[in-house]
């Protein structure tokens, strides 16, 4: 039937097209749904399954054992490049009836990963006006290209190992995200105190309350917009309110700055930074206001001091929020002297660098899995 382009050595046979009825048993007589009023009333630590993914924790379990659930419902069919129509489950487990489950015949992670993002849409209908559903009879007939057990599970544990690395990762990249948001409120004085509750050893010294215009230049007249059309690609970055949003052919400044969002929906949702670090050579449009720290003070101690805000009581703004010019002068800030606040704006520094090592090598094996999902399997 084929080969793949790209296999582990020593396998050499053709792969043979099956049915997934031929490869896995259906346990889908075996789910049972609880609603969620019901959930609330036996919490647990054992997952309960839906279509998507975990819908909550009971303390019940049917099925204690590898298998492979497939996507009965929903529109998530049409996004199969995007988003997995398949979970891999092992050990004690609730499921639904949103999901078909499997038992694989032959290696379960395989099968998992053959059918994650798989285009199955010819075997979907709709039931009813819109919704679509994979019903059990053409499941069963979906088709599969298929090598022997052993490359099974030859390529079955390679992609287990891919996905704990990813899953290490973005463990380590979120536990690092977490200890940086409670740092941020430890290391900064709150409630109108004069010191913070965590401070590196040596410091004593109360923190004086100053406003943003006392430590930072504001440099808003270098900025210039570029339309879209106007851009001419290149490799600077070219920022807006929430970070970069092109790279150009030129650049504006060459030195780090604090960039601080001046207008737009982020300024009081908080999905993205407000207040962020720009340096090397950068283009800067006019929905960022543009800070060069003063003498005695410190980039990132003052760039997280202002990203820690609160900025609903500055926004200025009636449709759109904006945080305008003169406003922002007026923002109280607390601050050490210099020593400490290098000291700070030091370990802040540590951990983004964390954080983007591990958001950076979660984007690597991604994509190498992406790969390799295109090029391992027929």
């Amino acid at each position: 039937m084929g080969k793949p382009k790209i296999r582990f050595k020593g396998y050499t046979d053709e792969w043979e097209q099956r049915k997934l009825g031929e490869v896995a048993q259906c346990l889908d007589s075996e789910r049972i749904p609880i609603n969620a009023e019901e959930r609330e009333k036996i919490p647990g630590e054992i997952p309960y399954y839906g279509a998507g993914n975990i819908q909550g924790y009971i303390n019940k379990f049917l099925f204690d054992e590898e298998l492979v659930l497939l996507l009965e419902d929903g529109d998530a069919f049409d996004d199969f490049r995007t988003k997995e129509i398949a979970q891999y489950i092992c050990g004690k487990t609730w499921v639904n009836n949103h999901a078909h489950v499997l038992r694989p015949l032959g290696s379960a992670y395989f099968l998992y990963s053959i059918l994650a993002h798989k285009d199955i849409r010819n075997w979907v209908q709709l039931a009813g006006s819109s919704r679509k559903k994979l019903v059990q009879k053409s499941m069963l007939n979906i088709e599969l290209i298929m090598p022997k057990l052993k490359e099974q599970q030859k390529i079955g544990n390679y992609f287990r190992n891919l996905d704990h690395l990813i899953t290490l990762h973005q463990r380590k990249y979120e536990k690092t995200q977490k200890l940086k948001k409670y740092m941020l409120q430890k290391m900064f004085p709150q409630n109108g105190r004069k010191v913070p509750e965590i401070r590196f050893s040596g410091f004593t010294e109360e923190w004086e309350q100053r406003k943003l215009d006392d430590v930072v230049e504001f440099l808003d007249t270098m900025r210039k917009p570029l339309e879209g059309a106007k851009r001419i690609p290149g490799p600077y970055p070219y920022y807006g309110a929430s970070g970069i949003v092109d790279y150009v052919d030129g650049y504006l400044f060459d030195e780090e700055l604090i960039l601080l969002s001046e207008d737009g929906a982020n300024i009081t949702d908080r999905n993205y930074p407000v207040c962020f670090l720009a340096s090397g050579k950068y283009w800067v449009n006019n929905h960022a206001h543009v800070l060069r720290t003063k003498q005695e003070n410190e980039n990132n101690f003052i760039c997280n001091s202002l990203e820690r805000k609160d900025y609903t009581q500055y926004n200025t703004g009636m449709a759109m929020p904006k945080l305008n010019k003169e406003t922002c002068k007026k923002i109280p800030i607390s601050c050490p002297r210099f020593e400490e606040q290098k000291k700070i704006g030091d370990y802040f520094r540590s951990l983004d660098h964390f954080i983007t090592l591990h958001q950076q090598k979660c984007d690597e094996l991604r994509n190498v899995k992406k790969f390799m999902l295109q090029n391992m399997f027929i």
